[in-house]
């Protein structure tokens, strides 16, 4: 059959709608597009890159790369999201290189409407400086410990450059120990943070709480505590001061008299009693025990003379008694030289009763110290 011939008409009418149909799709086309266009136009831009700030610290071959990011509050949540990754970000020298990478939400950028470039970031390490090590002598250096006193009652302080350091580095003695002997050692630690070193381009070869110098308490003066150190010189010379003491015995003469049964006498309303013929008993050493170091009215040691002597008044009345002649803080001076604190000497207690002087010599009324008989 043949086919039937379309009209100029028709083929005009066909050639119009194709034609039209074309336009409207490109119109479409373009329509779509530019919603893309505007819609993306519309959008905030948050670039990574530039909110994204690096820290590099630490010393070359040690440092450490950090990063912060400056936050919106009002897209607070995405940028909580955002996380930074290092291909490398310890352990770093001069000349490595690290690339930075970001991840975030996705979600919530479409929410805030934003569009995020996350590219990543390229670093070079440099800057880092070689620390300056520090030995344990280097920090104890112009260090010395201030001694005070006289052994076993030295008292430790540290003396240290002001500000040798910065301040980073403080010093103390080890332990809560408040009085030291000679020979003693005093422990002192540096105290430092790694970090307040590393502030400074230090870096120590020892830990803090190992770096402890001791020093020696020494050419200090020292009280005599023990009794191979009292020589037989020293007795002779506390002998013969202590018989210059032999004189006035008022203070004690009423009491031991009347302890005899002897009527004292008075001249012009005063008593008269006298010492004399004293001879030498015996003698003690008396130390002060270590739990009392510092106890208010104690001494550290005490030489205690016991002598046996006559007691007489003005009508030749007399008895005889024993009689403890004290001396107090007999020293050894650093240089070897021995003070005897003689001027120190006094007559502290006189007695009929032999028990009675054994009990002040030998300090059975007094725990603080420890007697013995020389």
């Amino acid at each position: 059959m043949a086919r039937k011939r379309m009209s100029k008409a028709e083929r005009t009418r066909q050639i119009y709608t194709r034609v039209c149909i074309a336009v409207l799709g490109l119109i479409a086309a373009l329509l779509v597009g530019l919603y893309f266009v505007l819609a993306n136009f519309t959008k905030t831009k948050v670039d990574l890159n530039e909110v994204t700030h690096l820290t590099l610290s630490g010393f070359n071959g040690e440092g450490e790369l950090s990063a912060t990011i400056d936050t919106d509050d009002t897209y607070g949540t995405f940028f909580e999201s955002v996380a930074v990754d290092f291909s490398k970000a310890s352990a770093l020298s001069n000349g490595d290189e690290v690339t930075i990478s970001f991840t975030y939400d996705k979600s919530l950028a479409k929410k805030y409407n934003l569009r995020v470039n996350a590219k990543d970031m390229h670093y070079t390490v440099s800057g880092l400086i070689d620390p300056v090590s520090l030995s344990k002598d280097d920090l104890f250096e112009g260090v010395e410990v201030k001694l005070d006193g006289i052994a076993p009652l030295v008292e430790a302080s540290i003396v240290a450059e002001e500000d040798k350091y910065e301040g980073a580095v403080t010093y103390e003695i080890v332990g809560d120990k408040q009085y030291y002997d000679l020979g003693d050692m005093v422990q002192v630690r540096a105290v430092y943070e790694e970090e307040a070193l590393a502030e400074l381009d230090f870096v120590s070869d020892v830990e803090s709480k190992d770096c402890i110098k001791e020093f020696k308490v020494e050419n200090v003066d020292r009280y005599i505590t023990d009794v191979e150190d009292i020589t037989d010189d020293m007795i002779a010379s506390f002998k013969q001061e202590a018989l210059s003491l032999f004189t006035d015995a008022n203070e004690y003469g009423m009491r031991i008299f009347c302890d005899a049964g002897l009527m004292p006498v008075y001249i012009n309303k005063k008593t008269t009693f006298v010492w004399s013929s004293p001879s030498y008993i015996s003698s003690y050493l008396n130390v002060l025990k270590e739990e009392s170091y510092g106890k208010t009215g104690t001494h550290v040691n005490d030489m205690k003379l016991c002598f046996e002597s006559v007691i007489s008044q003005a009508d030749g009345t007399a008895c005889r008694a024993e009689v403890v002649v004290m001396y107090q803080d007999i020293i050894v001076r650093a240089d070897g030289t021995v003070d005897l604190n003689l001027e120190s000497g006094d007559i502290i207690s006189a007695d009929r009763r032999d028990s009675h002087i054994k009990a002040v010599v030998n300090n059975q009324l007094d725990n603080d110290y420890e007697s013995e008989k020389i």
